[in-house]
């Protein structure tokens, strides 16, 4: 399998799963073979892309089910405040990812789904429990961890669409008005019980920076409650890869670097080094280009190795183990199969806002 962008679909595709849009209504079936008229509608709607079939079927990997559907429930709950709700979610992700035998997280899965700024928040709860396992939290922590990401943009609902959906640059009122959603979402639940005073202290500073130049207090370091400092990693990633109304999706290898030339400086190290570990950069099924000009179709991946998967030579179908083959070593992988588009360029978070 493999995941196309909506502007790279071609007719006669066929579709892996069903699809849907924000209202819960099916777009498209699983099965289903694309023609020109279905591709136009979806690229008319703004779908991100479909999983389809190809030559590799051999290759489909088995992930926790977040559809559509189960993400369009979430957001309603998030809506009516149904914190109890919520929760259950946020529980069903950590033990889906907690199942997964290696707990790798693909970015296809994140990048199918996020179409939507509150759907959003579900990509964040998964790529902040992946963070969570990585730094050794207990299963009870990593549930309030989850349920804490889920509701982390809760404050945004206060905020008018015509700022959060803005195609240009905030001016310094819609700036700051934007800039309060934290506080904001920590006073929508700031009478819940069910969330505890860390997790709103953490919805609260969920932008601080590891140095101390983030917003709303200006903390630093340790100050910053760990659900907040990872939240704020898997938050910025999330948002860049996506695109936005006012934005082009980055490249994710591009973020990547652009994290990591900020680590101790927007963003705590430890919690960076544990994003890393468990981010699958080639996901199975996509297809390569190595640093001798051979493709190859990705096998495998193994955590802190994101770089270095096991490939698969699409002409000969042997395998090259680029992590611990040694006669692999000076093989690198040097593009994907635009799987994403290609960023710009990266552009600073801070004039924007809108990182999250």
């Amino acid at each position: 399998m493999k995941f196309v962008p909506s502007d790279r679909l071609l007719p006669g595709m066929i579709s892996l799963k069903s699809i849907y849009n924000r209202r819960g209504t099916c777009l498209l079936t699983a099965n289903h073979v694309l023609t020109h008229p279905i591709i136009s509608q979806l690229c008319k709607q703004d779908y991100p892309g479909v999983f389809v079939y190809d030559e590799f079927p051999e290759l489909a990997r088995s992930y926790p089910d977040f559809g559509e559907n189960w993400r369009i429930s979430e957001v309603k709950a998030k809506h009516i405040l149904n914190v109890d709700r919520v929760i259950y979610f946020a529980t069903s992700v950590v033990e889906s990812i907690l199942h997964m035998e290696d707990k790798l997280l693909d970015m296809l899965e994140l990048k199918e789904h996020n179409h939507d700024i509150y759907t959003h928040s579900v990509n964040v709860a998964m790529i902040s429990t992946v963070c969570g396992i990585g730094m050794g939290l207990s299963d009870e922590r990593l549930k309030e961890l989850a349920t804490t990401a889920m509701l982390h943009d809760i404050g945004k609902m206060a905020i008018p669409d015509e700022i959060l959906n803005k195609p240009g640059k905030l001016n310094e009122d819609e700036m700051e008005l934007m800039k309060s959603h934290s506080q904001l979402g920590a006073t929508i639940l700031n009478q819940t019980t069910a969330v505890t005073d860390e997790m709103k202290k953490s919805i609260l500073m969920h932008h601080e920076n590891y140095d101390g130049s983030g917003y709303p207090t200006g903390a630093k370091g340790d100050e910053i409650p760990l659900y907040a400092r990872i939240i704020h990693v898997a938050d910025v990633y999330d948002a860049m890869i996506q695109k936005r109304s006012y934005k082009k999706p980055f490249n994710p290898l591009e973020v990547i670097e652009y994290l990591m030339g900020n680590a101790g400086i927007m963003f705590d190290i430890e919690v960076l080094y544990s994003f890393l570990q468990y981010l699958i950069i080639y996901p199975v099924g996509t297809t390569v280009t190595l640093s001798d000009g051979r493709q190859a179709r990705v096998v495998k991946n193994r955590p802190n190795q994101a770089l270095r998967p096991v490939v698969m030579l699409k002409e000969t179908r042997e395998e090259l183990d680029l992590a611990k083959d040694r006669s692999c070593y000076n093989i690198t992988v040097v593009g994907g199969d635009c799987v994403f588009h290609e960023g710009d360029g990266l552009e600073p978070i801070g004039p924007t806002g809108r990182a999250g």
